[in-house]
């Protein structure tokens, strides 16, 4: 980082995210200059936000290494003296520097800022660790783009924050159904078993034998009257002359 940040390398910033920021508009999976859904969900509302603020986020973090890196590549005294205190030499400003406006073009478009979080993380940890036991001195630049780099690593690559649109259900349109193209439906015949209703036999009234020695009488019903036609006696017994 640079030793002494003025008001030039503030002003500088924030040209390089504003040309960034109208870079990041044009591109697709970015919320920045989308127009608001008027009938968005509270849910929806608070979910936009946040995305808003991670691309703010990515967008500072990709500036800013843009800068960096590029004074690591066109040999800035600061950094060149940096490099010259770690003792490794210049072959690893050149390195760190290609590494970092890399990972810093990869953070300005949406899909990829997740993996170049992760991957200029590993850098910040490094330098961290060579702050901290080489040059003896506090990482306190270091830890805060260490800081927000998780921040974006985590929203990107671990719950998807930026990734995922925010979901409106469509409105659907009912259709009537046209009758003409329904199929009709086909009714099957119930097939219904016959009942088997069990009857009761009649009980049939107790008669007494008939004496075999009793003639019968038949009787004819006529206009003139009630004549006795006949008398037939029961089998088995002679009719007597």
């Amino acid at each position: 980082m640079f030793n002494e940040p003025g008001l030039s390398h503030a002003l500088l910033l924030v040209l390089v995210v504003g040309a960034l920021y109208a870079l990041r508009k044009r591109l697709p999976g970015t919320q920045l200059g989308r127009s608001r859904d008027q009938f968005e969900s509270p849910l929806a509302r608070r979910r936009r936000r946040q995305l808003i603020a991670l691309e703010c986020t990515e967008l500072a973090l990709a500036g800013i290494f843009f800068l960096v890196g590029g004074a690591k590549l066109i040999g800035n005294h600061d950094m060149v003296e940096l490099f010259r205190s770690i003792g490794v030499g210049q072959w690893l400003r050149y390195v760190t520097g290609v590494f970092e406006v890399v990972g810093a073009a990869f953070m300005v478009v949406p899909l990829a800022s997740g993996a170049s979080a992760v991957a200029l993380g590993t850098v910040m940890i490094s330098a961290t660790l060579i702050e901290l036991f080489v040059l003896r001195r506090p990482p306190i630049a270091a830890m805060a783009c260490l800081s927000a780099h998780t921040y974006v690593a985590w929203s990107r690559l671990l719950h998807r924050a930026g990734s995922e649109q925010v979901f409106t259900p469509p409105m659907m349109d009912p259709t009537p159904a046209d009758p003409t193209t329904m199929d009709p439906t086909v009714m099957e015949p119930t097939t219904t078993e016959p009942t088997t209703i069990e009857q009761t036999p009649a009980i049939s009234p107790t008669m007494e034998p008939l004496d075999p020695s009793a003639e019968v009488f038949v009787w004819v019903i006529s206009v003139d009257g009630i004549d006795q036609l006949d008398t037939i006696a029961p089998p088995g017994v002679s009719e007597t002359p």
